[in-house]
């Protein structure tokens, strides 16, 4: 395959694809994140041998340390399988601070802010966080 360095030039006829529809999505803002409910994650049934924890992935309790929203749940708790950020693939660790978006999902505090930073949707139902679009989809529904 040989490539020209010619530069291509693209014509897009603007009754077929506006320039004024284009819509730019925007990460969520601090306000938004701030919104959304911050717990403690403690693990529970890991079995210590001599102080150092067993191999393999345990199962705790996420417990509630801050929100705007009413109705978080003050404790949930996870299994073993569910006790993992789906965005860096780390289990959780005793007292590491996670996030829970409205889907439910959780997720690192630190990652899921990044993540949200830059795209307001979760990273894996696409669910999106942002004020504005949770009202115009309630409106539509």
């Amino acid at each position: 395959m040989v490539f020209s360095s010619n530069p291509i030039m693209v014509i897009v006829k603007s009754d077929v694809f506006p320039l004024n529809k284009i819509i730019i999505q925007e990460g969520a803002s601090e306000e938004e994140l701030n919104m959304l409910p911050k717990y403690i994650f403690r693990q529970t049934g890991s079995s210590t041998r001599s102080g150092m924890d067993m191999a393999g992935p345990s199962g705790g309790v996420m417990s509630l340390i801050s929100t705007r929203l009413s109705g978080a749940a003050a404790e949930q708790t996870l299994s073993a399988e569910d006790a993992e950020c789906c965005i860096c693939l780390s289990t959780y660790e005793n007292n590491v601070e996670l996030r829970e978006l409205p889907c439910g999902h959780h997720f690192h505090s630190a990652c899921v802010d990044r993540w949200l930073r830059m795209n307001p949707t979760c990273p894996l139902c696409k669910f999106n966080v942002s004020k504005d679009e949770n009202i115009s989809r309630v409106e539509h529904v």
